[in-house]
């Protein structure tokens, strides 16, 4: 009895870490908190109500997922990027989420493509009417929905841990309302080659997405 007690205590304390690790990526999403910005503690205890152990426990999980930088003596801040490890991330972002069109087209069903259809309505509209937080978290839903179908649970972990350290940038989300409307019409385009079963064409609809979003200066910007 002791020892079930002990790895339920250990599971239920991981899953707070995690939770807790996921809120304040969501915050960071958010630009609540900006590249290079440092992280204090107490603030994010009060902030999250959560105890000093799990704001820890979280925030070295955030620094193995590189969302964060660990600094000895220092602290924890915010990941900021230069343009070569984000033109880097990107490239591998284009292999890994390609990657998912296979399995998206093998296993998706009309329900599925249904609530496609229902987050890119919410798209279109964040586009005309939404903030940018709203525009972020419904595309990273859409996004999430749709990768969901893949069938690798560590091919989506990869993929989640690349666009969380890609908001290392100093730009925030779309860089002109071109772009976000850009966006709009790609996931129109993805979920029409969804319904077709090609897998060739959404792997490149894809790759074009996270491209076509890529930095056209020195600074960077968040595509996809």
């Amino acid at each position: 009895m002791p020892e079930r007690t002990t790895r339920k205590t250990s599971s239920n304390a991981s899953t707070r870490r995690a939770a807790l690790a996921n809120e304040i990526a969501q915050a960071i999403r958010q630009r609540q908190f900006r590249p290079g910005e440092w992280l204090r503690q107490i603030d994010l205890e009060e902030r999250f109500e959560a105890t000093r152990f799990d704001v820890r426990s979280a925030l070295d999980e955030l620094a193995v997922r590189k969302t964060i930088e660990h600094v000895p003596n220092r602290g924890y801040r915010v990941a900021e990027l230069d343009g070569k490890t984000y033109a880097e991330i990107l490239a591998t972002r284009i292999i890994l989420e390609q990657a998912t069109a296979e399995g998206i087209v093998a296993r998706i069903d009309a329900a599925g493509i249904a609530r496609l259809e229902e987050l890119a309505a919410r798209f279109s509209a964040a586009v005309t009417t939404g903030s940018q937080s709203e525009q972020s978290e419904i595309n990273r839903a859409f996004h999430q929905f749709l990768y969901g179908f893949c069938g690798n649970a560590v091919l989506e972990e990869l993929i989640w841990s690349l666009r969380d350290r890609g908001r290392g940038s100093q730009i925030t989300v779309w860089s002109s309302h071109e772009r976000l409307q850009r966006s709009d019409r790609e996931h129109l385009d993805m979920i029409a080659a969804v319904k077709a079963r090609d897998a060739g064409v959404l792997a490149t609809l894809i790759a074009e997405h996270i491209q076509k979003g890529a930095p056209v200066g020195p600074a960077p910007a968040e595509p996809g």
